[in-house]
């Protein structure tokens, strides 16, 4: 396409943007209440409202802008409607008024708090004094000159303005929070859960839609239902550094999975253990994926999933079809039992989440190139997790050049240092045994 077809396109989808925003506030007004003739009206007076919409949309798809591709309109409403939720949570009664005065609060009723920073510039007891025209960033949130007074607290939390851009551009709604009302006590809740205040934008930078989540009703029933299983500050930490977006899962999604744990014998303790290791099952659906995973392993009858679960919560992320099912198969096939299978597995879980085709088979035949036994393998299954080219091969060689032999776990567990010196000990204790059965042999003689 023509540099001038490219120019023809983005104008024809601005246009069709705008007159999707336009649209979609029309209606939102009369979800409300508000009768269509007006709403229409309004929506024809708010073009600062409407400007400031469609300049969320281009930081929420920068990147599909840059790529010539036009955004969909259940896209517009899904990225702007928490933005206009907000406003209209905000603003109950005069929201037509607040659609057409937007930014500025209507005169007929000032607000009790003002959601702009009146100032060019900022300082912060982190970052310095940051001016504001110093960051185009920074800009592109301002609305006729004003920044948000919750970007502004983001930046007196330490955010570097970048990064503040980035947590408004992936969550825009944040913009019309109210500081107090919603966005501080969100930092409060996680400097009192233990997390250092030095933590917080790394955090809210993983999950910014944290600050869009109901406390009452969602946060803090999740925070405390984890602490009664014993999920203490540290662990929060573990478990925010790793997969906040737990917190941003309704309560109930959150007790689907602590029953799960429940159901298949954990102790309330030993769920909050493997929760703070593994968080990112909280994710995970029940129905679709957790009990279809224990439903499979009660059903070939190996494994004490409980204890797998303990040991490896990891192997509740993979995947039945690609990982866990070709593995069981790949041994079975050759020759193990049930029973053998469920010790190599709690012993070695990691077992599980190799790929079949390009780990375990190459290993296998040289495993079976060296002549040895599947006991050997049952003792010591750690054997997969360790290189063919760079450990096996190179340690199985240099005891074979010196008619060695050493079970799987002394060839391969130790380090490279060990490894030669104890084999040099080996080397020497064979030559001294050696000299002691040539003496032997020429006193009776």
């Amino acid at each position: 396409m023509g540099q001038q077809g490219v120019l023809d396109l983005d104008l024809k989808s601005m246009t069709d943007e705008r007159e999707e925003v336009k649209t979609m506030l029309v209606e939102f007004l009369q979800a409300r209440g508000v009768n269509g003739s007006l709403s229409v009206r309004a929506v024809k007076k708010s073009t600062r409202l409407t400007s400031h919409l469609l300049s969320l949309l281009r930081m929420v798809f920068r990147m599909r802008y840059l790529a010539g591709k036009a955004v969909t309109g259940s896209e517009i409403r899904k990225s702007l409607l928490p933005f206009l939720e907000t406003l209209g949570a905000q603003h109950e009664e005069g929201l037509v008024e607040v659609f057409m005065c937007f930014p500025d609060a209507p005169s007929m009723k000032p607000r009790e708090e003002s959601l702009y920073y009146f100032g060019d510039s900022f300082t912060s007891p982190i970052l310095g004094e940051v001016k504001f025209g110093n960051f185009p960033q920074l800009q592109a949130h301002m609305v006729n000159g004003k920044l948000p007074l919750s970007v502004v607290y983001l930046l007196e939390l330490g955010f570097p303005p970048p990064e503040v851009a980035d947590v408004v551009s992936r969550f825009p709604a944040i913009a019309s929070y109210s500081v107090e009302g919603k966005v501080k006590p969100i930092i409060e809740l996680l400097l009192g859960m233990g997390v250092l205040a030095t933590d917080i934008p790394k955090i809210i930078l993983r999950r910014p839609q944290l600050f869009g989540c109901s406390l009452e009703e969602n946060i803090k029933p999740t925070v405390a239902l984890l602490e009664g299983l014993g999920v203490d500050s540290e662990g929060w930490i573990k478990i925010l550094s790793q997969f906040p977006h737990l917190l941003t899962y309704s309560f109930g999604k959150v007790q689907q999975v602590v029953q799960f744990l429940a159901d298949i014998g954990l102790s309330p303790k030993e769920s909050g253990k493997v929760l703070i290791r593994f968080p990112q099952m909280i994710g995970y659906s029940v129905k679709a994926k957790l009990k279809p995973f224990a439903d499979y392993f009660n059903s070939i009858g190996i494994v004490d999933l409980k204890n797998l679960v303990v040991r490896s919560p990891q192997a509740l992320g993979l995947s039945l079809e690609l990982n866990i099912k070709p593995t069981i198969l790949f041994f079975s096939d050759n020759g193990y039992t049930m029973e053998e299978l469920s010790i190599t597995i709690l012993r070695f879980p990691q077992l599980l989440g190799l790929s079949t085709q390009g780990n375990i088979r190459p290993k296998w035949e040289f495993f079976v190139e060296m002549g040895r036994a599947n006991s050997e393998l049952v003792d010591f299954p750690q054997y997969f997790g360790y290189s063919l080219e760079k450990r096996i091969k190179p340690r199985f060689r240099a005891l074979e050049q010196r008619g060695v032999s050493w079970s799987l776990n002394r060839m391969l567990s130790m380090t490279d240092v060990l490894f030669f010196k104890h084999l040099e000990k080996e080397k020497e204790i064979a030559g001294l045994v050696q000299n002691i059965s040539i003496r032997d042999s020429d006193d009776c003689l």
